[in-house]
């Protein structure tokens, strides 16, 4: 498993881009290799928000950026904002004791 994390910075509008990424998220859930995501906003500004993606692996990641219905889903988001993206590995995963 690989983690692609996004950070994007917003100089369109918020509620948009939340809507526009929601559009992605729709066509990404379908992709091979999808595993799950978050979109997260930063609660000390609206305009930061981090996008953490699980992928089987970064093949299946590369492959889904390369077709065409995912490319045009995503031109809209570079309207509204720039996004920093990595892709990392899982180091270390734990939960609450709680659980």
């Amino acid at each position: 498993m690989i983690v692609l994390v996004n950070v994007f910075q917003v100089h369109g509008s918020p509620p948009e881009f939340e809507r526009e990424f929601a559009n992605v998220s729709e066509c990404m859930r379908a992709q091979p290799g999808f595993l799950h995501h978050r979109l997260l906003c930063s609660q000390g500004t609206d305009s930061t928000y981090v996008n953490v993606a699980e992928w089987q692996d970064e093949q299946s990641l590369r492959d889904a950026l390369a077709r065409p219905e995912v490319v045009g889903r995503l031109r809209p988001l570079t309207a509204l904002a720039t996004g920093r993206a990595t892709v990392c590995r899982l180091v270390l995963d734990r939960s609450s004791l709680e659980v």
